[in-house]
C-alpha cells in the first residue's frame, strides 16, 4: 500500500509539473478557468497523497510529523475544495480561503521539515524534503500578487519540481526497506543451501 501511495505521489507530482507546463501555453487568466481549476485540484489531492505517504515511510517524529502532516493535509483540502466551489461558480471571489489554505499548508510543512530533520532517518538533502517543498512554496507564493503569469508558471514547474523530489525520496526509502539486507541476504542463502 506505500509502495503504491509513493509511486502515485510521483504521479501526481508531473502531473503538477504539466500543470506549469500549460500555465505557460494558457496564461493567466485562462489557467484559472474551468478544465486547469480541476488539474488544480488534482495536483492537490497528489499533494496530500504525497504528506500521506511521507508519514506512512515513518521517517520523522511520530507527532509533530502527524501535526504538521495533518495541518497541511487540512489546507490541501481546503484547496480542492476552493477548487470545487471554483468550477461551479467561477466568478466566486476566492482570494481568502486560499490564503487560509496556503497558511495551513505552509506551517504544516514546516512542523513535518522539522519532524524530518529530528528523526535523523535520512541523511542529506532527502532529510530536508519537506523543507524544500516549503521554499518552492514561498517562492512561489509572493507572486500572485505581483506576477500573476510567473506565479501560475512558477506554481507548476517549481514547486511541482520539489513535490516530484519529495515523492522520488518517498519512493526509494520504500524501496530500499523492501530490498535485503546485504548480512540477511547471506543469512538467507545459507538457509537455502542447508547450512
Amino acid at each position: 500500500m506505500v509502495r503504491w501511495a509513493s509511486r502515485a505521489a510521483v504521479a501526481m507530482a508531473v502531473v503538477q509539473i504539466g500543470y506549469g507546463v500549460l500555465a505557460c501555453a494558457f496564461r493567466y487568466p485562462e489557467i484559472t478557468d474551468r478544465p486547469f481549476e480541476a488539474l488544480w485540484a488534482l495536483a492537490n489531492a497528489g499533494m496530500i497523497l504525497n504528506i500521506a505517504a511521507w508519514l506512512s515511510i515513518r521517517v520523522a517524529t511520530p507527532r509533530l510529523a502527524l501535526v504538521g502532516g495533518g495541518l497541511a493535509i487540512v489546507g490541501h483540502l481546503g484547496r480542492v475544495a476552493v477548487s470545487l466551489v471554483l468550477e461551479a461558480r467561477p466568478d466566486t471571489s476566492a482570494d481568502g480561503p486560499i490564503v487560509g489554505s496556503i497558511l495551513f499548508i505552509f506551517v504544516g510543512l514546516a512542523l513535518l521539515g522539522v519532524a524530518t530533520l529530528r528523526a535523523r532517518r535520512l541523511a542529506g538533502p532527502s532529510a530536508w524534503a519537506p523543507l524544500f517543498v516549503l521554499a518552492g512554496g514561498l517562492l512561489v507564493a509572493p507572486l500572485y500578487s505581483t506576477q500573476k503569469v510567473t506565479h501560475f508558471i512558477l506554481l507548476g514547474l517549481l514547486w511541482g519540481a520539489t513535490w516530484l523530489y519529495m515523492a522520488v525520496v518517498g519512493l526509494r526509502h520504500v524501496d530500499d526497506a523492501a530490498r535485503p539486507r546485504p548480512a540477511a541476504a547471506m543469512v538467507m542463502a545459507g538457509l537455502a543451501d542447508g547450512r
